[in-house]
């Protein structure tokens, strides 16, 4: 499940990027050829890329695309880069779940005080909620790594070590 969302997030966060790369062209256009200036499409492309980035970030840590520090754990035998591995997957956890806390406190904040967009009036909580959605969905990959680490970590001493990712199991 969480394979197929996070794979659908990261679809419509391309489509994101092609829609902000439209709505550009479509501006520079507007203004540089018709001397018609497109104020919405400065908010419209701010709204999208903040989903762009926070649709991605699920498909993004199953693929492995993060930044890691090989150089540092590669050196370190299989066992202890296998609870390293857990323990810094608890502490993204708990960082994400007080992110999460904050971003939604902000966004129910938002549609509560009825906040609106400068330029085209757009509700402000659409956009500030795209944050700990997709934050959430992130976490509950995270999550489900948690558990493939813990298990592998807790397994027979020979096959400790990191786990790999759902899709690049061997």
């Amino acid at each position: 499940m969480i394979g197929w969302t996070s794979k659908a997030a990261g679809l419509l966060a391309g489509l994101g990027v092609l829609a902000m790369a439209g709505l550009i062209t479509f501006d520079v256009l507007m203004r540089y050829f018709l001397d018609r200036p497109q104020l919405f499409v400065d908010e419209l492309a701010s709204f999208l890329q903040v989903f762009v980035v926070f649709a991605g970030l699920a498909y993004t840590f199953r693929a492995g695309g993060h930044v890691r520090v090989d150089l540092v754990t590669s050196s370190l035998p299989r066992p202890v880069r296998a609870w390293l591995r857990a323990v810094t997957l608890a502490l993204g956890l708990a960082f994400l779940a007080a992110v999460i806390w904050v971003t939604a406190q902000s966004g129910l904040s938002a549609y509560g005080y009825g906040r609106v967009s400068a330029v085209m009036l757009y509700p402000l909580w659409i956009p500030m909620l795209l944050i700990p959605a997709g934050l959430l969905l992130m976490g509950v990959a995270m999550l489900a790594a948690f558990v493939r680490q813990v298990r592998v970590s807790l397994g027979p001493l020979e096959g400790r070590d990191e786990a790999p990712p759902p899709d690049r199991r061997a």
